[in-house]
């Protein structure tokens, strides 16, 4: 099974582009409105931080298996409907959650059915916003950035809604899904259900000029391991952490978990725009050394408002290199556009995922400046790993 370099993207392309964009917002808008809700679990719910911790395990556990799985269904049938089931599937976990907060059971297996939703979500509309935007890390980072604009909305939103309705207002966060979901299938009918999708492996493509390189491909997953967890710690933890270290109040403290998406959006745009120009390794490098840096300003802040200027320049850090290392999977596995995707994007949430009840265990028996002081250390590494990456074109 082959898939070829897509062409240069046409106006309907573009079109189908933007639509997969606000997909991607709203999809993850759902994984933002989980570390959204953290907080008011332990405020009126009375989790734990290892108890909290085992929520975002759940949003992400069953995804880290999962994700290669819905990206090979992706490669071998097509399947683009994934995406908006995926998407559907992630709203209704999330917004159920709030309703049945008093079992915490029930919570974790709603969070992980909302994992499961974002999993097959991300491999399929991928592949389309591969093909809609011409293969580029700009077009990449544009489709990107809907992710990053999803998240940072989350956190204002959930304020909104739990603060007007308690828990229970969760059910409103189904919104997005329905209404972005249904915009989506209009625009994009035909590519989602149309007949010439049941199966990609009878379409005449031309073949890849070059093999999957899987050895590059595995240093590559080191290195987004090592971004994951200072990704998703920093956002199961970042609010967590102003309130313990410096008594803000829930509303103050996810000014700092809003603005790290948002600054991410701008570092997702500039990072897909640098690396067209001035190379993806060293945008990947640059990224993470800053990340690494922008992280230990965190530890050391002296009070909220330091913390919250040291996230937002967290944010654009971090994902300064999201669209290159996006790319560059795809240019490692040309062959596999979709494992590869499901893998990149998976590990943006499951690998930290998997860590993060460590994390919560280490905030229990210490406290939460020692969390971030790991993933000063864990992007230190990610910046070392990332001189084993190759530049490749396919």
């Amino acid at each position: 099974m082959t898939l070829a370099p897509p062409p240069t993207a046409p106006t309907r392309s573009r079109a189908a582009l933007w639509a997969l964009t606000a997909t991607h917002a709203a999809n993850d808008f759902y994984t933002g409105a989980v570390a959204a809700l953290l907080p008011y679990f332990v405020l009126h719910a009375h989790y734990s931080y290892a108890a909290i911790a085992g929520i975002t395990l759940a949003a992400t556990a069953l995804s880290s298996i999962a994700q290669p799985c819905f990206g090979f269904l992706s490669d071998r049938y097509g399947m683009r409907w994934m995406s908006l089931a995926g998407l559907l599937v992630a709203g209704a976990g999330v917004s159920l959650s709030g309703m049945i907060s008093g079992s915490y059971i029930a919570v974790w297996l709603v969070i992980a059915l909302s994992g499961i939703g974002v999993a097959a979500y991300h491999p399929a509309a991928t592949v389309e916003a591969r093909e809609a935007g011409g293969g580029t890390s700009k077009a990449m980072s544009l489709f990107s950035v809907g992710g990053n604009v999803g998240v940072a909305l989350a956190p204002p939103a959930v304020f909104l809604v739990v603060g007007w309705f308690g828990l229970a207002g969760t059910g409103l966060l189904i919104i997005p899904a329905l209404g972005l979901g249904a915009l989506y299938a209009v625009v994009s009918w035909r590519d989602l259900f149309g007949s010439h999708h049941t199966d990609v492996t009878t379409t005449s493509t031309p073949t890849p000029t070059l093999p999957d390189d899987w050895r590059a491909f595995g240093w590559l997953t080191a290195v987004l391991a090592t971004w994951s967890v200072a990704y998703v710690g920093t956002s199961t933890f970042i609010s967590l952490y102003s309130i313990e270290r410096f008594d803000s109040t829930p509303g103050q403290a996810a000014v700092a978990l809003s603005l790290f998406p948002a600054a991410g959006a701008i570092g997702t745009l500039s990072g897909g725009w640098l690396a067209d120009r001035l190379g993806r390794l060293r945008i990947v490098r640059a990224g993470y050394l800053a990340a690494a840096f922008s992280t230990l300003a965190i530890v050391l802040a002296p009070s909220a408002l330091l913390v919250t200027v040291a996230t937002a320049v967290l944010g654009v850090s971090l994902f300064i290199p999201f669209a290159a290392q996006i790319t560059l999977s795809h240019s490692y596995l040309p062959n596999r556009i979709g494992v590869a995707s499901g893998v990149t994007l998976g590990l943006t949430l499951s690998l930290g995922g998997l860590v993060s009840p460590l994390l919560g265990q280490l905030a229990d028996r210490t406290n939460l400046q020692s969390v971030f002081a790991v993933i000063v250390t864990l992007l230190g590494v990610g910046y070392a790993m990332s001189f084993t990456l190759k530049e490749r074109q396919a």
